[in-house]
Order: structure tokens, then C-alpha cells, then sequence
């Protein structure tokens, strides 16, 4: 039987690094739809720190959340 743990943590670590790679797929489009609109008031660092904020928390707690999983898998 496979542990619930190690999937578990396979799961979060996975979801970690898809929520990184649509970040940067995210703030790529940004940049390109930024420089296309000169107009824009803002600068890109905004648009870019709103982006990391929005994203940050959720991969951290992801990777905190598989860290404990792959300890508790190492731990049994």
C-alpha cells in the first residue's frame, strides 16, 4: 500500500511548481501586454509585486505543506 503521506507530499510539492511556472508564464504575458501600452500609468514593478503577493503565499504554504508530509513519510 502506498503511504497517504508520500502522495500528499508529492501532490503539494507538485502543485508548488506548477504555481511557479504559471506565475512566470503570467508575468511574461503581462510584460508583453505592458509593453504593447505605453499609456499605462503604473509601472511594471507593480503589476510584478501584485503578482508575486497573489502567488507567494499560496507556493509557500504548498512547499511548507510537502516538507511536512516528506517527514512524516522519512519519520514512519
Amino acid at each position: 500500500m502506498v503511504n497517504k503521506y508520500k502522495i500528499a507530499s508529492n501532490l503539494f510539492f507538485t502543485l508548488s511548481v506548477l504555481l511557479i511556472v504559471i506565475m512566470l508564464l503570467k508575468s511574461y504575458i503581462e510584460y508583453q501586454n505592458f509593453v504593447k501600452h505605453p499609456e499605462w500609468s503604473a509601472p511594471f514593478s507593480t503589476h510584478l509585486l501584485v503578482l508575486v503577493v497573489t502567488y507567494l503565499f499560496p507556493i509557500i504554504i504548498a512547499l511548507i505543506l510537502a516538507y511536512i508530509f516528506k517527514y512524516k513519510v522519512n519519520k514512519k
